[in-house]
């Protein structure tokens, strides 16, 4: 005979004071006593809240099988059988279907024993409806999450802080031709990157923390073909609640295209900016030439005028207009009399006037060449003044291109730290100190501060 369990199984003592009828009507879960018929002998008052029959309704008149799904009936009958022939063989407990009284179909947790005499069942059950609800739930967004990453054009992974893969998606198998099954479980870093390239990428990984879990990077790797292909990856780090690094997921695509254009750009641009540049040269030595006293200045200027764009931090685009605009930003002094550029003394006013003209005549030389940048504009505007107080339009403040306020900045220390027909060197220590004098007034602020920035702290000689 298998070993029969029940309340009369407890140790002496230890159920005193307390019935076996108060366990079975107070436990907080639906009881009821089974005959091996399936006949309902005894349910309590949990159970007629969960079913809602009442017990006149059920005990001695309604098999137990009647609460069960169809299709988990035949299970259930099965484990009804085995729990007095073999006990060993029925799971401690699960899960199953119930119907109540109005049709509805709910989940319960089912627990079993047979009583003493082996002739009944008792079965407690807990609802869980609740919770199988919210892990349906789950797996249908897992399931649906499954599906919009296999689906996805991107390339998705996801690997351990070891760089083990854990996961990959379809577009990934496709781009390095490798299956899903080659892929897990193997080395990331070594699988796709570059010998010269795995500490350095190691390193960025183990950059990640709580503090920055999602960084950006290109990268190049290389497929199983031996092709080099470059790649952008948004990479997010998952950690847990002591902070610790659990996984990493990557999602990238493919710029090698994007990435050749670039790199053939760059090549360009540099061209075209050493041909400009050349030009402007040219330019200047005929400049140099009728006006030999401002020999080298635009030359200078576009030294002073880089170095202050580059520490204020513009644009690479800004960095290269400042610096082209300032090789040619007076070169429209070609059409002014070499005997006004290099008369000394004081100017007349309508001398003055003359030379005044030089950005326009500068920029319509400008605008016959055709560049990437605005570099008519910048030498139209490089004698504005912040204060409205400069020419020929009286342009102010963020009125004025931000390359041309850094442009004329330098051309006033580099003016005024070389030697002119109509005044005598004045030196670079008392060009500073009119910038700072006129910070905010004639001179844009920022453009005044790196100007002194880099020449008193970082030692900047022109």
């Amino acid at each position: 005979m298998p070993k029969q369990t029940g309340l009369s199984s407890e140790r002496p003592g230890i159920m005193e004071g307390i019935s076996r009828s108060d366990l079975f009507e107070h436990s907080g879960a639906a009881n009821m006593i089974v005959a091996f018929d399936t006949t309902l002998v005894a349910v309590n008052a949990k159970f007629e809240e969960m079913t809602g029959y009442s017990r006149k309704e059920v005990e001695g008149r309604m098999s137990w099988t009647r609460l069960v799904h169809p299709d988990d009936l035949k299970k259930m009958l099965e484990y009804h059988r085995l729990r007095r022939e073999n006990p060993s063989l029925v799971p401690g407990n699960y899960e199953y279907r119930f119907i109540d009284s109005g049709g509805g179909i709910r989940w319960g947790l089912l627990t079993g024993a047979t009583l003493a005499n082996g002739s009944k069942t008792l079965i407690s059950v807990v609802d869980v409806t609740e919770l199988k609800e919210k892990q349906f739930a789950l797996e249908r967004t897992e399931e649906l999450y499954e599906n919009i990453v296999q689906t996805q054009s991107e390339l998705i992974v996801r690997f351990t802080p070891d760089f083990v893969f854990t996961f990959v998606n379809d577009a990934y198998c496709r781009y390095y031709d490798e299956s899903r099954e080659e892929l897990l479980g193997s080395p990331l870093l070594l699988k796709h990157s570059p010998p010269g390239e795995v500490e350095k990428q190691k390193k960025y990984f183990r950059s990640l923390s709580t503090d920055r879990p999602v960084s950006e990077v290109v990268e190049m790797n290389v497929t199983a073909s031996g092709e080099v292909r470059w790649q952008h990856w948004t990479d997010r780090a998952f950690f847990d609640r002591q902070g610790n690094l659990v996984e990493i997921q990557s999602i990238g695509r493919d710029i090698t295209d994007l990435h050749l254009t670039s790199e053939k750009l760059e090549s360009t641009v540099e061209k075209l900016k050493n041909s400009f540049s050349l030009a402007i040269e040219m330019a200047g030595k005929i400049i140099e030439v009728r006006d030999p006293f401002t020999a080298g200045h635009q030359r200078r200027v576009a030294k002073i005028a880089g170095a202050m764009a580059r520490a204020l931090g513009l644009s690479e685009d800004e960095i290269i207009a400042t610096e082209l605009a300032s090789l040619a930003h007076d070169v429209g002094k070609i059409h002014v009399p070499s005997e006004i550029l290099s008369k000394p003394g004081v100017l007349q006013s309508a001398e003055w006037a003359i030379i005044r003209q030089h950005p326009v005549y500068s920029s319509e030389i400008l605008r016959t060449i055709e560049t990437p940048w605005d570099l008519a504009e910048i030498a139209l505007q490089h004698h504005e003044r912040y204060d409205g107080s400069g020419y020929p339009e009286g342009l102010s403040g963020e009125d004025i291109r931000i390359e041309a306020r850094v442009l004329a900045v330098a051309d006033v220390i580099e003016a005024m730290s070389s030697h002119r027909p109509y005044r005598p060197l004045v030196g670079i220590d008392l060009a500073l100190e009119e910038i700072e004098e006129g910070r905010g007034t004639r001179y844009d602020p920022a453009a005044a501060d790196v100007a002194l920035y880099i020449f008193r702290k970082k030692g900047f000689e022109i």
